[in-house]
């Protein structure tokens, strides 16, 4: 813990696991990681166009797509996304990698893949299930999540993290006329609409933030603080509990639904400002995707960024 009682101390991102640091630290107390100088990010599209390609991966199933990104400062992606068309829904899921713990990485593709599996294998073997049938699936799903996340081992991470690995989770099932999502952490879920009024967000966050905001707090002095964004309850080993807020709703007109990490929302938390910058015209799932993430790159690409996308109504364009 800093010393430091200085109300005036500066606190910046860990560069290697992102947690938060008072300018007067030499190590990140969360990672072990030494401080180095911050050093300005490029964000012009000339030196985004010239990284390498490794650092973004895209999927796209026409019917839905998703893009990660590594970002300019984290040394590896601990984003992970899965999507699948199946029986006529369309299915994605997003995570967070916790980086103070060993192989968030790791952990993160684990639940994502675990979901995948249980989610398609459902859908494609069963009638078409009711809304109450849909929510015990994304539950389940949650559920197998953890005992994946539970099987990754938390030795020889190569940042050198020794807590057990855990990530963040968000799920949707949809289909044109409804969605049903779940959570857990601080990865989240949106309704994007051409109007403003039908733009929202869909998740809660299980935050220290939104606790105290909970208690009293005005918000805007919880999110001054350093521990803001610190997740009170994930995948993995030590959590309170995994079982996922799930929420469904009828759709009431052409939109999308947009699953994100923090890596997006942080610099784009209002729905609305995230629906401005959906391209024009009527750009596909993959296009909104790579829109996004090009935005939170160009917003600085602090962390990782995830982004799924999936066309809800009569169009693709929000």
């Amino acid at each position: 813990m800093s010393s430091s009682t200085d109300a005036h101390a500066e606190v910046a991102p860990c560069r290697a696991c992102g947690s938060p640091v008072f300018d007067d630290e030499s190590f990140c107390e969360a990672c072990g990681s030494e401080v180095t100088p911050e050093v300005p990010v490029p964000t012009s599209r000339a030196s985004m166009a010239a990284r390498p390609m490794a650092a973004r991966e895209a999927r796209d199933l026409g019917v839905l797509a998703a893009v990660t990104d590594v970002g300019y400062r984290r040394s590896r992606n601990e984003d992970a996304v899965a999507i699948a068309a199946a029986g006529g829904y369309r299915i994605a899921a997003v995570c967070d990698g916790v980086s103070s713990t060993a192989h968030g990485d790791r952990a993160a593709l684990a639940a994502t893949d675990a979901v995948l599996a249980t989610l398609q294998r459902a859908l494609e073997c069963s009638e078409r299930p009711g809304d109450a049938d849909l929510e015990a699936l994304v539950k389940d799903a949650f559920d197998e999540a953890q005992r994946a996340v539970l099987l990754v081992p938390s030795d020889d991470d190569p940042l050198g993290n020794v807590a057990s690995p855990s990530t963040t989770l968000v799920v949707a099932i949809a289909t044109p006329g409804r969605v049903v999502v779940g959570n857990i952490g601080d990865s989240r879920a949106y309704s994007l609409s051409a109007e403003a009024l039908r733009c929202r967000l869909l998740t809660v966050d299980d935050s220290w933030a939104l606790e105290r905001i909970a208690e009293g707090t005005p918000p805007e002095e919880a999110y001054a603080d350093p521990g803001a964004h610190v997740i009170t309850r994930w995948i993995g080993e030590d959590t309170e509990s995994w079982a996922p807020r799930v929420t469904g709703f009828e759709v009431d007109g052409p939109g999308l639904v947009v699953l994100c990490t923090d890596g997006v929302w942080n610099s784009f938390p209002e729905p609305v400002r995230l629906a401005a910058l959906v391209p024009d015209g009527t750009p596909t799932p993959v296009e909104v995707a790579h829109a996004l993430a090009d935005a939170a790159l160009e917003a600085g690409g602090r962390d990782n960024m995830t982004v799924a996308v999936i066309p809800v109504g009569r169009t693709v364009h929000p």
